[in-house]
């Protein structure tokens, strides 16, 4: 594939948290033992967050709630004389996904969308503090208000997906009936979508929003421990029941796949665009 770009349709970058602050400069120490750029640390709103990109270009953040409201003295001390760390500990690891940000040029539209459809509200406003011009539109609910940070540019440049890009975000709904209401919602007006779609394991709902980002909507059930515990889960190769009668094909072609990837070990990381949460402007 060619490389993708971000912009209306293929979003910015994803943000993943870990659960202390001081993890913050441990994962900088490990990440740059590694070979990985990463940049930071950024003060936003009440987190602090380093970035980097993994072998493919997707920009990646990693957060931490700020709720000592450490001192930019403190930081830079912190992140001046990194701790040496010689494996992923289990207080650096990433708990939770905290946000996507997708990009808009229509703010206004994109949140009456996510409220009619989705039922979810638009949180907050705030300016960008990697540049100027440029507001992020929070979306969520009040458990989880900003897991949606549009980037609002006013002349957003035509994304598309490819390597290195975000193919679509998605959310989760309790059961299929919460599903159903919102694909009946889009059928009313007209909004193309895919249909209930049985991935086995769950069920999925794909449609795009005002600004062309694809969206998916995924029940939580049956989930993944349905047809093996979770002590198992990724050790083997599971495939759905309709899928089964191919096995052996499938694992053939995975394997030839593997054999012929030539891909280079350890990867190269592309460095961090800076500052990490900005855009290009397209005249």
């Amino acid at each position: 594939m060619r490389p993708g770009r971000v912009g209306l349709g293929s979003p910015h970058h994803l943000s993943y948290t870990t659960r202390k602050l001081d993890s913050l400069p441990k994962w900088a120490s490990w990440l740059e033992q590694k070979g990985v750029s990463v940049v930071g640390p950024f003060v936003r709103d009440n987190r602090v967050s380093i970035y980097l990109r993994d072998p493919d270009g997707v920009t990646v953040e990693i957060t931490a709630l700020n709720e000592g409201e450490a001192s930019k003295r403190y930081l830079d001390e912190s992140f001046g004389n990194l701790p040496s760390v010689n494996s992923i500990t289990s207080g650096m690891k990433l708990t939770t996904f905290h946000h996507a940000s997708p990009l808009t040029y229509d703010p206004e539209t994109t949140a009456k969308f996510f409220d009619k459809f989705l039922g979810l509200t638009s949180m907050f406003t705030i300016p960008n503090p990697d540049q100027k011009g440029i507001n992020i539109l929070g979306i969520g609910s009040k458990e989880r208000p900003g897991f949606l940070r549009y980037l609002a540019v006013p002349r957003p440049p035509e994304g598309y997906v490819g390597e290195g890009s975000i193919h679509h975000i998605a959310m989760v709904v309790e059961d299929d009936d919460a599903q159903q209401k919102i694909l009946k919602r889009l059928n009313e007006v007209g909004i193309e979508n895919s249909g209930i779609i049985d991935r086995f394991w769950f069920h999925s709902l794909y449609f795009r929003d005002p600004d062309g980002n694809l969206l998916e909507i995924a029940t939580k059930n049956p989930g993944y421990a349905v047809d093996e515990s979770p002590e198992k889960l990724g050790t083997t190769l599971v495939l759905p029941k309709w899928l089964e009668p191919r096995r052996v094909e499938i694992e053939s072609a995975l394997k030839l796949t593997d054999a012929n990837n030539h891909g280079r070990w350890p990867p190269d990381y592309p460095n961090v665009h800076s500052p990490p949460e900005s855009m290009p402007r397209q005249r």
